[in-house]
């Protein structure tokens, strides 16, 4: 969703997902609308963003970073291929998925190089350098944090509201399928590489955020978002 208030020139986006075929469409339709409309200031709701495509995330950081950036430093995994792969789904395709991605470097493990090592530029059509706030959650993962941990600490940018539930330092994700316990049924997501997002962040915890929002059920009860309502206050002042 896309909305804007022309009165305060505020954009208002609202990401559930990376994923989906028209989620790069729409990224980049609405950065074409919001340098139409003249926006000062940008909102971006990714509370119940579970992550997704990479590479959606990556063109919504071209469009605010003000520096050249790179996914990890590295994504890895042990093995060439798949084992038990007759407990996973559309196994033989993720095996052909491994197969192409990984390239076995010195040190003995298959590395899926094109994210350890390409750089990426700020797009310069429609970019966007006003303040940008970007409201986060426990609900926040994986592709989701890669975008908010690099742009954590950009001069325009604020994040609020609370701790993500995803990894500041790194997670398992890239190549994800799903298995099927043999014995319980239980259809568990299984990924497949190993990410290092960048190794001179500290472990065991989410993105923090640079304005925190606690959660309140009585404003809950009354209806009231309380990270909105904060990030409005900041605009307006």
């Amino acid at each position: 969703m896309l909305q804007i208030d022309t009165l305060t020139r505020t954009a208002f986006m609202r990401l559930g997902s990376f994923s989906g075929s028209g989620t790069g469409r729409f990224i980049r339709s609405s950065f074409r609308k919001i340098k139409k409309a003249g926006a000062e200031n940008l909102v971006i709701d990714l509370r119940t963003n579970g992550g997704g495509k990479v590479s959606n995330s990556t063109l919504l950081t071209r469009y605010i970073s003000d520096h050249r950036f790179k996914v990890a430093d590295s994504v890895v995994r042990n093995s060439s291929g798949l084992s038990n792969g007759r407990y996973i789904n559309s196994a033989w395709i993720y095996s052909l998925g491994l197969l192409f991605s990984g390239k076995k470097l010195d040190d003995g493990k298959y590395h899926f190089t094109r994210f350890e090592t390409k750089q990426w530029e700020p797009i310069k059509s429609n970019h966007f350098n006003g303040k940008v706030y970007l409201v986060q959650g426990g609900y926040s993962f994986s592709a989701t944090t890669l975008f908010l941990g690099e742009m954590k600490g950009q001069q325009n940018v604020k994040l609020v509201g609370e701790e993500t539930g995803g990894g500041y330092y790194g997670n398992s994700a890239m190549l994800i399928t799903y298995c099927t316990l043999p014995n319980s049924k239980l259809r568990v997501s299984l990924p497949l590489y190993r990410l290092v997002i960048n190794k001179n962040r500290p472990k065991g915890g989410g993105v923090l955020p640079d304005i925190y929002v606690p959660p309140s059920s009585a404003a809950i009860e009354r209806g009231v978002d309380l990270k909105m309502e904060k990030i409005k206050s900041l605009i307006q002042r």
